[in-house]
């Protein structure tokens, strides 16, 4: 990034950003949108798919697999293109420095290499928290997956979690949450801090703040070095996409019902 008399370092934050970047009341403007639109549209897909008699209101907690589905694309699709928008403004910066650019291949190889260390970190971090806890909890995107019934549903789910997933998500924890915290504080701050928001925004109970948060929130970690090794979306998005990737196809193949 450019650094003149318009650039400035925080106190702590190694990375010169313009003096407006991250201005911290339109920065909680911003997450506040995110969360509104993490939200709503896909209880509005809800509601009006409830009228139209694609679902049942009386057994909301046992929605149709199918539209989950796509009351996520409903929600990602918005969110995706909210932060697109908002995020380069909020930052005062292009949004290529934001690392949205087209990526080099040692930015690639960077990512894949992470997808090995992002799965080891996780593997072993959830292994760590079921021997303390003696609780293992399947994420609620695991277990939309194991009730899948028909091949249309699973590939949905596949591109979804391997595509849609990825690209929205490291938009929010990285670009977004990432660059805002690294703009006040270190960046190791700003790789935990991220990480930790990532694996709580996974957990869908109490217990599972610790079950799926924590290894997941290590995870998160991991896709904050890749990003800011890189300085490239794209690097974080291809760990993420790969990782979700082997996840989904180690489902398949070993705990598809039958």
């Amino acid at each position: 990034m450019r650094n003149n008399s318009t650039w400035a370092l925080s106190a702590l934050s190694p990375t010169p950003w313009p003096r407006e970047a991250f201005n911290i009341p339109w920065t909680l403007l911003v997450a506040f949108g995110a969360v509104i639109l993490g939200i709503v549209p896909g209880l509005v897909y809800v509601v009006v798919a409830a009228h139209l008699g694609f679902i049942d209101m009386r057994h909301l907690d046992r929605l149709p697999a199918d539209q989950l589905l796509l009351a996520q694309v409903v929600t990602y699709a918005p969110l995706g293109a909210f932060l697109l928008f908002a995020v380069p403004r909020v930052a005062r910066v292009p949004a290529r420095e934001l690392g949205l650019r087209t990526p080099t291949s040692r930015e690639l190889g960077i990512g894949a290499l992470g997808t090995i260390v992002m799965w080891l970190a996780v593997s072993l971090a959830g292994a760590l928290v079921t021997a303390i806890s003696h609780r293992h909890d399947t994420e609620n995107a695991v277990a939309l997956l194991q009730s899948m019934k028909t091949p249309a549903q699973q590939i949905l789910f596949f591109a979804i979690a391997c595509v849609l997933a990825p690209i929205i998500e490291e938009l929010t924890f990285r670009v977004f949450i990432f660059n805002a915290i690294s703009r006040y504080a270190t960046i190791p701050v700003a790789i935990v801090a991220s990480g930790c928001v990532f694996g709580i925004v996974h957990a869908a109970s109490l217990p599972q703040l610790a079950t799926v948060g924590i290894p997941l929130a290590v995870g998160g970690m991991v896709l904050a070095v890749v990003y800011a090794a890189t300085r490239s979306y794209w690097a974080s998005v291809t760990t993420h996409a790969l990782f979700n990737a082997i996840s989904v196809i180690a489902i398949f193949v070993f705990h598809a019902k039958p």
